[in-house]
């Protein structure tokens, strides 16, 4: 009998052999951060369009070296329309101008400036505010944290004088101290005790707007005094624009369980994890921006609003956010999310990431799992080879207080193990469409896809452990071919663990015409259904069960066991450097190497985690 068949045999006992492990403890890999148990929007909200720079119902902002910054303009429109609001400006901070709105659909426009929203950035708490309890189910222990917050208080009190400082905070807890996690927030539910997590207050369709030349005319600081830079909270019809965030603990932007908005010309950059991110969200579009020096993603559509979970068909029914013409680049990720659901990327730019775009169906506690139906097409994603791993990591940087590692001068700590030297990954994912993109010059694959057991987040049915990763498309892409029409070959074009049903690739076109790949068995075409389900290749997902492992903080786990993902791969052509690309050859290695791999991996330790986000 063939080996790959005999692989395929074996694999249902290895699944039980899987699910035991994992139900003795082995969780996902730790992550950062936890947030509350979060839930979709009613999906009947839609996006707001801006109100432009004479919005009767505004506030003005401006800081003492304003003026200065606005006569050194040169003469055109955009002077005579920020000495106009000069002449307006009755406040120096963000928030209290956001604080003082009496209607919706208030502008608040920001002068050019640097913003440090000092009086929020303090440590001054009420009694209430400081003994809050954490609305996780399952609170991570400090030491499970790998990301931006070193000794994080789970919320436990120790005795009546004892304070707390939970991350996982109910919506009403949020919305009562503002200034625990946030520098700037805008929570737009004024009736959190009621079913509804519906915009139903004054600050619904609130706009944030930088009025100056360029993007950076306008900063917000938040110099990690916080764990985000600006949090939309339930706000609907939010529109921020114009404005750089910059070094938040957590997010520099974060748009959480919002119907309708719109990040408009942002930047943000030098974050410990995320630039933007947007969760348990609908009718949302983030265009012509900016992300880089992150150490997660520039973007993040994480649990996007679950529309076609009931979908059958490969073609969505509608997008809950849209992401266009947007450059996100020098981070760990380009893009990624969770559950990332609905979403539709197009005519952006990935590229100097560690990962161009990933989206994954790992991390337990995310609304609208398995991930299915995301959408990118006409994006430029390539040579995402950056490893910031042994560069960063490895070196000790990433050990040094926050304030110290140099975010906002190039450094990049990753939060989360990624393949480097890869332009498009689906770990576990449904109905995904990669489509008329240019891939090419990531040196380890050009696209890559996985399963990823349902145990791994946490669900240990039987019937679910093979819900990804099945009908995903990927056609009609530029592999290896630069814009240009240069040839810059991918590693390898297409990586595939052999798992799922109605997988297809086809109509792509190739640098020197032919594609490589890692397929035993090529697949049918889209029209005749794709893959036929297999349990996949175990021999190739166990490097993925080790690299899962990855804990930034902890010397052992910085290098998992048998993960090969933080090798630099060489560049294809180049001798020196080489990195085992997995090619189909390596189906036919002994199962002892499949067994083995995966019994390290789940036998690394115990580990459990609760992050949504």
């Amino acid at each position: 009998m063939p080996r790959p068949a005999r692989l395929a045999r074996l694999a249902p006992a290895l699944l039980v052999l899987l699910l035991a492990l994992l139900s003795g403890g082995l969780g996902a890999p730790a992550s950062a951060h936890e947030e509350r148990p979060a839930e979709f929007p009613d999906g009947t909200g839609h996006r707001p369009t801006f109100l432009g720079y004479d919005n009767p119902r505004s506030r003005v902002v401006c800081k003492p070296g304003s003026a200065d910054a606005i006569a050194a303009m040169p003469d055109g429109a955009v002077k005579q329309r920020n000495e106009r609001l000069l002449g307006q400006c009755r406040f120096s901070s963000i928030q209290t101008a956001i604080d003082s709105i009496r209607q919706r659909r208030t502008s608040v426009y920001v002068l050019p400036g640097t913003y440090h929203e000092q009086q929020y950035a303090g440590d001054e708490r009420s009694y209430y505010c400081s003994h809050l309890e954490t609305s996780s189910t399952a609170p991570l222990l400090s030491s499970e944290y790998i990301g931006s917050l070193s000794s994080p208080d789970t919320g436990a009190k120790e005795g009546t004088n004892g304070e707390s400082n939970p991350i996982a905070l109910s919506y009403a807890d949020q919305r009562a101290c503002p200034h625990n996690l946030n520098l700037i927030a805008i929570f737009g539910d004024k009736t959190p005790k009621n079913d509804s997590i519906a915009c139903d207050s004054r600050f619904c369709g609130t706009q944030v707007i930088g009025t100056g030349r360029k993007v950076t005319d306008v900063t917000v600081d938040n110099r990690f005094s916080k764990l985000n830079g600006i949090r939309a909270d339930r706000a609907g019809g939010l529109y921020l624009k114009d404005i750089t965030f910059e070094q938040a603990e957590f997010n520099s932007i974060y748009v959480l369980e919002t119907d309708g908005f719109v990040l408009d010309h942002v930047l943000a950059r030098g974050n410990d994890e995320y630039g933007i991110l947007a969760f348990a969200s609908d009718h949302g579009l983030i265009e012509n921006s900016e992300a880089y020096y992150n150490g997660d993603s520039g973007f993040y559509p994480g649990s996007g609003s679950d529309l076609n979970a009931d979908n059958p068909d490969f073609k969505a029914t509608r997008y809950a956010i849209e992401i266009r013409g947007n450059s996100s680049h020098d981070n760990t990720l380009g893009y990624s999310g969770t559950a990332g659901n609905s979403i539709w990327a197009h005519d952006n730019e990935f590229f100097h990431n560690a990962t161009g775009i990933a989206t994954d169906s790992l991390f337990p506690g995310h609304p609208g799992l398995p991930q299915d139906h995301a959408r990118w097409n006409h994006n430029d994603i390539h040579s995402n080879n950056m490893n910031w791993y042994t560069r960063f990591v490895d070196t000790g940087i990433c050990d040094k207080p926050m304030p110290q590692r140099g975010y906002i001068d190039g450094t990049v700590c990753p939060v989360v193990p990624v393949p480097v030297g890869t332009g498009v990954l689906i770990a576990g994912g449904n109905f995904d469409s990669t489509d008329h993109n240019w891939i090419y010059d990531n040196w380890r694959n050009g696209t890559m896809q996985f399963w990823v057991p349902a145990a791994l987040r946490d669900d240990y049915d039987p019937s679910h452990q093979y819900d990804t990763s099945n009908h995903n498309h990927t056609f009609a892409n530029h592999m290896g071919i630069a814009p240009d029409g240069s040839e810059q070959p991918n590693g390898l074009d297409h990586w595939w663990d052999d798992q799922g049903t109605g997988n297809c690739w086809e109509d792509n076109q190739y640098a020197g015409g032919t594609g490589t790949n890692n397929f035993t068995v090529p697949p049918p075409s889209c029209a005749d259904g794709g893959s036929v389900f297999v349990p996949g290749a175990f021999v190739k997902d166990a490097g993925f069960l080790s690299c899962s492992q990855y804990d930034r903080s902890d010397p052992t786990w910085q290098h998992p066991p048998q993960c090969e993902w933080f090798d630099s791969p060489s560049k294809p052509g180049s001798s020196s450097g080489a990195v085992d690309q997995d090619h189909s050859e390596l189906v036919a290695a002994p199962l002892l190497t499949a067994t083995g791999g995966l019994l390290l991996a789940l036998g690394l330790r115990k580990r459990r985690t609760s992050r949504v986000a």
